[in-house]
Protein backbone atom coordinates (compact mmCIF):
# COMPACT_ATOMS: atom_id res chain seq x y z
CA UNK A 1 0.00 0.00 0.00
CA UNK A 2 1.42 3.40 -0.91
CA UNK A 3 1.97 6.11 1.65
CA UNK A 4 -0.81 8.26 0.20
CA UNK A 5 -3.28 5.38 0.28
CA UNK A 6 -2.38 4.68 3.90
CA UNK A 7 -2.83 8.33 4.85
CA UNK A 8 -6.14 8.47 3.00
CA UNK A 9 -7.34 5.36 4.80
CA UNK A 10 -6.33 6.74 8.18
CA UNK A 11 -8.02 10.10 7.62
CA UNK A 12 -11.21 8.38 6.46
CA UNK A 13 -11.23 6.16 9.56
CA UNK A 14 -10.76 9.18 11.82
CA UNK A 15 -13.72 10.93 10.19
CA UNK A 16 -15.87 7.83 10.64
CA UNK A 17 -14.85 7.76 14.29
CA UNK A 18 -15.70 11.45 14.75
CA UNK A 19 -19.08 10.94 13.07
CA UNK A 20 -19.73 8.10 15.49
CA UNK A 21 -18.97 10.43 18.39
CA UNK A 22 -21.18 13.23 17.07
CA UNK A 23 -24.13 10.86 17.26
CA UNK A 24 -23.50 10.42 21.01
CA UNK A 25 -22.84 6.73 20.58
CA UNK A 26 -20.48 6.53 23.55
CA UNK A 27 -21.54 5.80 27.12
CA UNK A 28 -21.80 8.76 29.47
CA UNK A 29 -18.74 9.51 31.64
CA UNK A 30 -18.59 7.81 35.02
CA UNK A 31 -19.16 9.73 38.21
CA UNK A 32 -16.06 10.53 40.28
CA UNK A 33 -17.00 7.89 42.84
CA UNK A 34 -17.58 5.21 40.20
CA UNK A 35 -14.36 6.09 38.42
CA UNK A 36 -12.41 5.84 41.68
CA UNK A 37 -14.04 2.47 42.44
CA UNK A 38 -13.21 1.04 39.02
CA UNK A 39 -9.66 2.40 39.14
CA UNK A 40 -9.12 0.53 42.41
CA UNK A 41 -10.57 -2.65 40.93
CA UNK A 42 -8.39 -2.26 37.84
CA UNK A 43 -5.29 -1.92 40.02
CA UNK A 44 -6.24 -5.28 41.57
CA UNK A 45 -6.27 -6.84 38.11
CA UNK A 46 -9.98 -6.68 37.27
CA UNK A 47 -10.15 -6.76 33.45
CA UNK A 48 -13.85 -5.82 33.35
CA UNK A 49 -13.17 -2.67 35.38
CA UNK A 50 -10.35 -1.77 32.99
CA UNK A 51 -12.60 -2.21 29.96
CA UNK A 52 -15.38 -0.18 31.56
CA UNK A 53 -12.97 2.69 32.26
CA UNK A 54 -11.74 2.60 28.67
CA UNK A 55 -15.25 2.58 27.23
CA UNK A 56 -16.47 5.45 29.39
CA UNK A 57 -13.44 7.61 28.55
CA UNK A 58 -13.64 7.20 24.77
CA UNK A 59 -15.58 10.46 24.61
CA UNK A 60 -12.42 12.31 25.72
CA UNK A 61 -10.34 10.57 23.06
CA UNK A 62 -12.93 11.43 20.43
CA UNK A 63 -12.95 15.08 21.53
CA UNK A 64 -9.18 15.27 21.10
CA UNK A 65 -9.32 13.59 17.68
CA UNK A 66 -12.11 15.91 16.56
CA UNK A 67 -10.10 18.95 17.60
CA UNK A 68 -7.04 17.70 15.74
CA UNK A 69 -9.09 16.96 12.62
CA UNK A 70 -10.45 20.48 12.51
CA UNK A 71 -6.92 21.83 12.80
CA UNK A 72 -5.77 19.66 9.87
CA UNK A 73 -2.91 18.52 12.04
CA UNK A 74 -3.64 14.83 12.58
CA UNK A 75 -0.41 13.68 10.97
CA UNK A 76 1.66 16.34 12.74
CA UNK A 77 0.49 15.04 16.12
CA UNK A 78 1.43 11.46 15.28
CA UNK A 79 -2.10 10.08 15.25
Amino acid sequence: MSLFAAIGYMVREVFVFVSYVKNNAFPQPLSSDDERKYLELMEQGDAQARNLLIEHNLRLVAHIVKRLCTQNDVMGKGI
